[in-house]
């Protein structure tokens, strides 16, 4: 980290357990206070797994940062106890507790930013140990210099060799930590067998592999913007449009997901399975994790949690010939009349003669659009302006073309300029929409 800009006036926590790398973070940082203009303080984290040498690690780093004049935080657990509690491997709990740690420091508003010490190598043993677990772009992007809103890496560009040096030539003492020299761990079996032949075959191997984590993460991003336009929210979670560009589509249903919870839970399986679905019938569901549903619907697929949707009633009937018969729409029902009935509501006036005589009552399907003051609309870009729920729209009768696309009238709604009412028109037809008994709630007719 070589511009210090965006930390002026912040107060800077910086991890430390008493290792090389910490260490090395801490005093550079130390040299960078003044002139940045941050506030520099330090964390220790005693996880209470080596006994005597943990405490030894404590104690060194409460000594360290005395030297250095910099304030300490220091907490403390038993992660063996907490791992067997909690029912996780030890690696896990001990993550956990850091993690709250930080946290803590943040919201007490004791601190703005956790600065960590992870460097190339690091980053490097992430983006190896993720592509051979099967990892996607995402996965393989390996760190960021910046992680959620607190948590800082400022010597992420910076290999294990140019630690050492620094701290070779700045005469700084550190712990080593026992259990990273054992091979029990997959991240130590990396560290200490795979990365050195690596090295040794392909040399700068670690190098090489942090930048493509880079590369990765800026083509991850790119897609991530392109896949904005896909993804909408809804009135009960999100809905994704079809889009057989999939690494957009799964992208925009990444999104969906964690927006309703999804964090860790997902699997690339899951999202080949939200892809597929878009070729299932309408109203076709996926089972996906922590309660959430995936529905294809008739523009996409919609997502939410579990007992938060409506229960729709089927479209009884896809066409019928306009007629002064009206409409049966399952959801609702349509009355044509030469009269303006009394007391009805969601009446909609329009110019009978002006009307094409194949004109159909039928249900929205890809590609409609209505005439509208102002120009040719979208119906899809019209519900949105009008805020119509996605969950409605399917169920709403339309005045439509025979074969064609064009809608003359929403009804309930809207209609179309080319059928409105003028000086000129000799007779009108007064259309009303009413939901169906049974449909007030939106559940299904009994």
């Amino acid at each position: 980290m070589k511009d210090f800009a965006c930390l002026l006036g912040k107060r800077v926590c910086v991890a430390i357990s008493g290792g090389v790398d910490s260490t090395t973070l801490l005093h550079y940082l130390k040299k960078q206070e003044k002139q940045a203009g941050f506030f520099l303080s330090a964390v220790h984290c005693e996880h209470g797994i080596r006994g005597e040498e943990s405490l030894a690690d404590a104690a060194f780093v409460q000594k360290f940062c005395e030297t250095l004049g910099v304030p300490l935080f220091t907490f403390s657990e038993n992660c063996l106890a907490r791992a067997e509690r909690e029912r996780v491997s030890l690696e896990t709990a001990a993550r956990n507790f850091r993690r709250e740690c930080f946290l803590s420091l943040v919201e007490s508003g004791k601190v703005d930013y956790i600065a960590t010490a992870h460097h190339a190598l690091d980053e490097a043993e992430t983006v190896l140990f993720r592509l051979a677990r099967g990892a996607s772009l995402s996965g393989a992007s390996g760190m960021s210099a910046q992680r959620e809103k607190y948590m800082i890496r400022p010597l992420l560009s910076w290999t294990k060799q140019e630690i050492e040096n620094y701290a070779l030539e700045n005469g700084l003492t550190y712990r080593v930590d026992s259990t990273n020299l054992q091979t029990d761990a997959t991240r130590n079996k990396l560290r200490l067998n795979v990365f050195p032949a690596l090295e040794n075959a392909v040399p700068n191997a670690s190098v090489n592999l942090a930048r493509f984590a880079r590369l990765a993460s800026e083509d991850d991003e790119l897609l991530y913007a392109l896949c904005e336009p896909l993804l909408s929210q809804t009135d009960f979670g999100y809905a994704v449009q079809f889009s057989q560009k999939k690494p957009l589509f799964r992208r925009a249903c990444l999104l969906a997901l964690k927006a309703l919870g999804v964090e860790k839970d997902y699997t690339s399986t899951h999202l080949e399975s939200a892809f597929l679905l878009q070729n299932s019938e309408r109203g076709a569901r996926l089972d996906l994790p922590c309660g959430v549903i995936a529905e294809k619907t008739e523009t996409g697929i919609s997502f939410f949690l579990s007992g938060n949707e409506e229960k729709l009633p089927p479209l009884p009937v896809n066409e019928k010939e306009f007629s002064m018969d009206g409409f049966d729409g399952g959801r609702y029902a349509v009355n044509v009349c030469l009269d303006v009935p009394k007391g009805a509501e969601n009446v909609l006036r329009l110019d009978k003669d002006r009307l094409p005589k194949d004109a159909t009552f039928r249900f929205r399907k890809d590609g409609d659009f209505l005439q509208s003051f102002g120009g040719k609309k979208s119906l899809k870009k019209f519900f949105n302006e009008r805020k119509i729920p996605v969950k409605e729209r399917a169920y709403l009768p339309l005045i439509a073309e025979k074969d064609g696309s064009e809608v003359f009238a929403i009804c309930g709604v809207e209609i179309s300029e080319r059928v409105k009412i003028t000086e000129e028109t000799q007779c009108v037809l007064y259309i009303t929409t009413q939901k169906k008994e049974g449909f007030d709630n939106g559940g299904s007719a009994s």
